[in-house]
C-alpha cells in the first residue's frame, strides 16, 4: 500500500518527466557530498534540476509519463537531471563531470519521451551550442541567396548598359 508521501513524490516525478525535454539518468554512487554539491551548482547554472529518487518511484513516474523501455536503467542508486530548455548544455555538463570525476556514471536518458543510451547522451554533448547552429544555418541559407542577388544585379547592369548603348545609338542616328 503506497503512502501518501510516495504518491506525492511519484506525482512530482511524473510531472517533471512530462515537462522535461531531456531527463538524464545517472549513477552517483561514490560521489562525496562536496562533489555532489559542485555538480548540482554546475547544473543549476544550466537551469537543470538534479534529483535523487528511489528506482521504484522513478519507474512508476516513467510509466505514468508514457516512457517505455526504461526499466533496465532503474537499478542501483539513481539521480535524474531534468532539463526543460537547452538539452546540449546539461548533457555536456554531466558528461564532462563524469569524465573528470571518473565516479559519476551516465546510464542513459529520456529525450522527448524516447529512451536513449549513454553513448547518445555523449554524442548529444558534443553538439555545438544552439547559437552556433543557428549562425551556421543562416550562413547556409544566406550564401546562395547572396549569389542569386549578385547574378540578378549583373543581369540588371547588363540590361541597363544595353539600353544606354541603344539610346546613344538612336541619338547618334537622329542627329
Amino acid at each position: 500500500m503506497p503512502t501518501p508521501q510516495k504518491e506525492a513524490t511519484v506525482g512530482q516525478l511524473t510531472e517533471k518527466m512530462q515537462r522535461a525535454r531531456l531527463a538524464v539518468l545517472t549513477d552517483y554512487r561514490g560521489l562525496s557530498v562536496r562533489d555532489l554539491a559542485n555538480l548540482r551548482g554546475q547544473l543549476r547554472e544550466a537551469q537543470v534540476e538534479y534529483t535523487v529518487a528511489k528506482n521504484t518511484l522513478l519507474r512508476l513516474a516513467a510509466h505514468n509519463s508514457g516512457v517505455g523501455g526504461a526499466d533496465d536503467l532503474f537499478t542501483g542508486p539513481m539521480a535524474v537531471a531534468f532539463c526543460y530548455d537547452d538539452i546540449v548544455a546539461p548533457a555536456r555538463t554531466l558528461t564532462d563531470f563524469a569524465r573528470t570525476s571518473r565516479i559519476l556514471n551516465v546510464r542513459g536518458a529520456v529525450l522527448d519521451g524516447r529512451v536513449i543510451s549513454a553513448e547518445d547522451v555523449t554524442r548529444l554533448a558534443t553538439l555545438p551550442p544552439v547559437e552556433q547552429l543557428r549562425a551556421e544555418a543562416v550562413g547556409v541559407i544566406s550564401g546562395p541567396l547572396a549569389g542569386f542577388v549578385g547574378v540578378l544585379d549583373g543581369l540588371l547592369q547588363t540590361l541597363v548598359g544595353t539600353l544606354e548603348a541603344r539610346s546613344e545609338q538612336m541619338e547618334a542616328a537622329s542627329a
